[in-house]
């Protein structure tokens, strides 16, 4: 008996990405379409996107985000540090060593 295999790659997947940080963090929100969320609780904060930050503390909060199949809660939530993916799948979450150790800077 002969077993044939055959060679298959994976497709790139190209995605925009942006990492969360203090500074960006109501602005990627409002890019996501997500919810702010307190880390403590789950306790939505109610219209943040004012010019001001309106108290909103991004050390203190999470991104919840609509992902595409997500495996756990955890993949729903983006916090300071975290990647924000975006491709025509949808929306992802990545830790920072996660998005490491499957992205590279796509280089035109």
């Amino acid at each position: 008996m002969s077993i044939k295999t055959s060679k298959y790659v994976r497709r790139p997947l190209y995605v925009d990405a942006v990492q969360i940080t203090k500074a960006n963090f109501l602005e990627l929100a409002a890019w996501c379409m997500g919810e702010i969320r307190t880390n403590e609780g789950e306790v939505l904060i109610e219209n943040p996107w004012p010019e001001s930050t309106n108290g909103v503390n991004p050390a203190d909060c999470h991104i919840r985000i609509r992902v595409h199949d997500p495996k756990n809660f955890r993949q729903t939530k983006g916090f300071v540090g975290d990647w924000i993916l975006y491709s025509k799948m949808g929306y992802r979450v990545y830790n920072p060593k996660s998005f490491r150790a499957s992205f590279d800077l796509f280089e035109e």
